[in-house]
């Protein structure tokens, strides 16, 4: 099984590995964008087998496919988000190059504002393999990372009009905060991108509040305070706490068991 991730979702990638207790051989592409998570791997004590970027895209990489159950992750760059329309090319054309690699695809992204795309019925009509993807208890497929925690389409619409214009927080973002704004460049147009800058852009945006979304995942305690407030000293915004029963991991449990199931037995 393949896993193609976005680093703001690593923390649901985590929580899919450590949930399942079959034995399984973790390989992680050695990439700059897969630090952070085989970092969280080592500190949850998965195991895993780092495997070089040439290797894999040469087929030298030293991965048995008749060796049990095989799960390969690769890592993009965050700063894919900042135009979606190369992300959603990219992510396309990863999948045709891994479709002769793995027998089934998890794709650990949101349509990241490519309004419409599903990317398990274009896998159907264009690849050899199935391709899932996150989908709420409706078989929606989710908007994005802010979806994907809130549980879905229908229950991350409500979320927006409890809490509009505000800018949405989860584990992962608040603990990779800097690497955040810098790759998705929250200040282009503007001459210098500093804490000043940083803070002008949200006002002119109107934002003023910032949403603490804790999907339980990931940062705990006082980790997370610690990576919210951080945010919130970078973009002045006031944190606030949504109401009990707002997050939901329907989406990060089903994606990882409608994947693994579709495996030939």
């Amino acid at each position: 099984m393949g896993i193609i991730g976005c680093p703001v979702l690593e923390d649901e990638i985590i929580y899919s590995l450590s949930r399942e207790n079959d034995d399984k051989n973790i390989y992680v592409i050695d990439t700059p964008p897969s630090s952070t998570l085989t970092d969280k791997l080592g500190r949850a004590g998965i195991p895993f087998t780092a495997v070089g970027e040439w290797e894999f895209n040469n087929g030298y990489a030293e991965i048995d496919r008749d060796r049990g159950f095989n799960i390969v992750i690769m890592m993009n760059k965050l700063g894919l988000h900042a135009r979606p329309e190369f992300l959603r090319q990219t992510i396309e054309d990863q999948l045709r190059f891994c479709q002769n690699r793995f027998d089934v695809i998890a794709l650990y992204y949101g349509m990241c504002g490519n309004a419409g795309w599903d990317v398990s019925k274009w896998a159907s009509e264009t690849l050899d393999i199935p391709v899932f993807v996150f989908r709420d208890m409706n078989g929606e497929v989710c908007d994005d990372c802010i979806g994907v925690a809130i549980g879905g389409h229908s229950r991350y619409c409500d979320f927006v009009r409890k809490y509009p214009g505000m800018l949405y927080v989860t584990p992962s973002m608040a603990g990779n905060w800097d690497r955040y704004a810098e790759e998705l460049d929250f200040c282009k147009g503007f001459e210098i991108m500093d804490i000043h800058t940083v803070k002008e852009v949200f006002q002119v945006f109107g934002y003023s509040k910032a949403v603490k979304i804790d999907t339980g995942l990931g940062a705990r305690g006082e980790e997370f305070e610690n990576g919210c407030r951080h945010v919130s000293d970078e973009t002045g915004l006031e944190l606030v706490v949504p109401e009990p029963g707002s997050v939901d991991l329907y989406p990060t449990e089903r994606i990882y068991m409608d994947a693994k199931g579709a495996l030939r037995p």
